[in-house]
């Protein structure tokens, strides 16, 4: 729960079940007296079409939420909300990063498509299909994509190339660079580190480095952006020109 009676669901799998666990931990969230709702789906990967739709009806009552999409664009299957699964009407926001894609892609883009509030972050991955394997003569493999995974408008989560692909946030809001690249010979298990080798002989004694103040904070700008939108009572994205 944050300041202004705003809860936070934080989605990290789209896997079976995980739908139904994100039903009682909003429903807890509703208790606590939540009146706004930040879906947090950041990082979050992989998982079922039908986990994510499911969890988009707990927000969206009605209308289509995703379809899939087969060669030439042609729909495949439709995902419909049902009315009797929403339990939430108040005012929501989504956030999203490069890292959001397939099954957390279905989510931010029923917000968006469905004007049932703003997404805040950066344009998402862009993955989302089903493929099939072929087996060839010779032991070789041919892996085709069969079906694509697409938001209520027939968009594909997965384009031809990398601006074709993922779902762009209505407000945009760049994460800073959290952390300075990590050198791989730094990490132990690393057959050159010389913490995983036993000692040899003629080894000098290794001095323990001098403790260094721990790095302040990184401030989380999106989340912090999608807490001002709610508290401004400024969710919903704005209408588009017919």
């Amino acid at each position: 729960m944050e300041a202004g009676r705003i809860g936070v669901l934080r989605l990290n799998s789209f896997s079976q079940g995980e739908a139904a666990d994100a039903r009682a931990r909003l429903q807890d969230l509703i208790k606590q007296g939540a009146q706004k709702i930040v879906v947090d789906l950041r990082g979050t990967a992989g998982g079922s079409i039908d986990e994510a739709v499911a969890v988009a009806n707990l927000f969206i009552k009605d209308g289509m939420i995703a379809q899939t999409s087969g060669r030439e664009g042609k729909s495949l299957k439709t995902f419909t909300a049902d009315p009797k699964a929403v339990i939430f009407s108040g005012p929501v926001v989504g956030l999203i990063d490069s890292g959001t894609a397939g099954a957390a892609e279905v989510v931010a883009s029923a917000l968006l498509e469905r004007n049932r509030g703003q997404v805040v972050g950066e344009k998402s991955f862009g993955a989302g299909a089903e493929q099939q394997l072929f087996t060839l003569r010779g032991g070789d493999g041919l892996l085709l994509t069969t079906v694509k995974w697409a938001s209520a408008s027939g968009k594909p989560f997965l384009g031809e190339d990398r601006s074709h692909s993922g779902v762009a946030p209505s407000v945009e809001v760049k994460r800073p660079e959290l952390a300075d690249a990590i050198d791989p010979e730094d990490l132990t298990g690393n057959d050159d580190d010389q913490a995983a080798k036993p000692g040899q002989p003629g080894d000098k004694p290794q001095v323990a480095p001098e403790p260094t103040a721990p790095k302040p904070s990184v401030e989380d700008i999106q989340m912090k952006k999608a807490l001002e939108l709610l508290r401004e009572n400024k969710a919903l994205p704005l209408q588009r020109a017919a």
